[in-house]
């Protein structure tokens, strides 16, 4: 998802951004708690990682001058 648009829309996705981390961090660990040896780990881990660089490119963008 890219966003082309700069100050409180930008903002909000990444609020929103940080809340999805949060819930998937959440059930990554409770599926661990669960089984450690859970597959669906991997694909839940690669989701993260995902979001995680979407968050990181956003607040990237949003810190560069405008």
């Amino acid at each position: 998802m890219q966003f082309k648009w700069r100050g409180s829309i930008e903002l909000s996705s990444i609020k929103e951004l940080q809340e999805k981390i949060e819930v998937l961090r959440t059930k990554m660990y409770k599926t661990y708690e669960n089984n450690p040896n859970d597959p669906q780990l991997l694909a839940i881990s690669q989701s993260l990682d995902k979001l995680l660089n979407e968050l990181e490119r956003s607040m990237r963008n949003e810190k560069k001058p405008k």
